[in-house]
């Protein structure tokens, strides 16, 4: 008679056994536990990775549905004894079937994962899974990045097996995944996103209008449309403006440059706008009224004429500006970055209008370091004002006596610093010496006149006596 162990108590039982043949790779100071795709066969491996928070699978393919399906149990029932919640899952450089995708959330089911993330991942086939049986699993955020699979568009039924699990995701990232687009029936089913990335795809203006249509994503606040193909300001806020708890808009590296004056207005819930290197040349649009964190970086801005009173940080890199007094004035503005323009000059008193400022980058400006500017702001360093990346990126570049000498180790003269107030004084000390030069002549002559005609005097005298 043959007496047969459950599998679950033999790993109980060989757990404390050191894996010499496992393939993953645990560190147990980061609690992380690195394997291969083709580790997910061997059940041996993965014991050792019962006590990690973050797993990553590292290369492979898996596309053969009979190739998993026979580990189905045995991966369950390990994977079952992880107690603790896993911060990251990760899926990296490797060639996975849809279908394979649906038997992994099965296996981690009762596991509390923060973040399920496939990088340079490629999906294979069209999946089409039932409806998942029993509780879905707990993923918090599900992260795509340079994922290939077939387009979003028209798969809606396609979503009926996931439907339990990735319409509860608090946050979805896709990104460099060529994606163009997101149906507006599936858009509509994410109820409780707060947090959207579609960063480096496709999308275009109309794209971005379908994808939000009425009703879709309900609860986002924060939407990143970083580096996509977005050419209309005013098209954008016309769609996004029926989004009322959108507090935090990424639209950088989208070509705007063109777009027409905008009146659109935004939403009172937003309060952070990027809108860094996106062409720009001026600000015709109307700007969140109550943002607090606007970025303009690495545009050709030369001037703003905004009035926004509850900003306190603004980013303004990199753009043509060419003193701060064509920033305007923003009453509660904490932080100031105006590296990379070609002020030349800073002046103490420039900021002085910024009452609550606290944080200024100014450095890669071409500083003409005369003794004002080598003053002010060595005073301003020395007051309760930080300055980021002093001393080391505030350099002079004219004069040429001290062109690549950091604004802090330059040392001037009294001499050089009143260079105008010494040359009046020389100028009135030379003259009052030519005005004493000439007194003294004159004087000098009117003495020896006076001495000749006394002399003459006296002579006549002593002729008249002698006659």
């Amino acid at each position: 008679m043959t007496m047969r162990i459950p599998f679950s108590l033999f790993l109980i039982i060989t757990q404390k056994i050191l894996w010499a043949n496992g393939g993953c790779s645990y560190n147990k100071d980061l609690r992380h536990c690195s394997c291969s795709l083709v580790d997910l066969t061997n059940v041996m491996s993965i014991v050792s990775c019962i006590q990690a928070s973050s797993l990553e699978f590292q290369g492979g393919r898996f596309v053969d549905t009979e190739e998993y399906s026979l580990h189905n149990v045995e991966m369950e029932q390990v994977l079952a004894m992880i107690h603790l919640p896993l911060s990251k899952v990760v899926f990296a450089n490797v060639v996975i079937s849809e279908e394979f995708l649906f038997s992994f959330l099965n296996w981690v089911q009762r596991i509390q994962i923060n973040m399920l993330a496939f990088v340079n991942t490629t999906f294979e086939g069209k999946s089409n899974s039932q409806p998942m049986v029993g509780s879905p699993p707990q993923i918090l955020s599900l992260q795509v990045i340079n994922g290939s699979s077939y387009p979003l568009f028209d798969r809606v039924s396609d979503f009926t097996g996931l439907r339990s699990w990735i319409f509860k995701l608090e946050e979805l990232i896709l990104t460099k995944s060529q994606l163009s687009g997101i149906p507006c029936n599936t858009s509509r089913q994410f109820k409780v996103l707060s947090s959207l990335d579609l960063s480096e795809n496709l999308l275009q203006d109309e794209n971005v209008s379908s994808s939000f249509c009425q009703g879709a994503f309900p609860n986002i606040k924060t939407l990143k449309l970083h580096h996509n193909y977005l050419i209309n300001f005013d098209t954008i806020c016309q769609t996004l403006n029926k989004e009322n708890q959108l507090k935090h808009l990424d639209l950088s590296r989208n070509n705007l440059s063109s777009a027409a004056a905008s009146l659109c207005e935004w939403q009172p819930s937003l309060t952070l706008l990027n809108l860094s290197d996106t062409g720009l040349k001026e600000l015709h649009h109307i700007l969140p009224r109550n943002c607090e964190i606007l970025d303009l970086s690495y545009n050709k801005l030369y001037a703003l004429n905004l009035s926004l009173p509850s900003l306190r940080e603004l980013h303004l890199s990199h753009n043509l500006f060419t003193t701060i007094s064509s920033i305007g004035i923003f009453p509660l503005l904490q932080i100031l970055a105006i590296d990379g323009n070609p002020m030349k000059t800073l002046q103490r008193g420039q900021l002085q209008y910024f009452r609550h400022m606290s944080t200024v980058r100014a450095d890669n400006i071409p500083y003409i370091c005369s003794c004002s500017l080598v003053h002010d702001i060595n005073e301003m360093t020395m007051s309760s004002l930080t300055f980021q990346q002093w001393p080391d990126g505030y350099v002079c570049d004219s004069p040429d006596s001290l062109k690549g000498q950091r604004v802090s180790e330059v040392e001037l003269s009294f001499f050089e610093c009143h260079k105008p107030l010494l040359s009046v004084l020389i100028c009135i000390v030379s003259l009052l010496v030519v005005v004493a030069v000439v007194v003294c002549i004159h004087k000098f002559h009117q003495s020896k006149k006076t001495r000749l005609q006394n002399l003459q005097r006296s002579n006549v005298c002593n002729m008249q006596f002698q006659t």
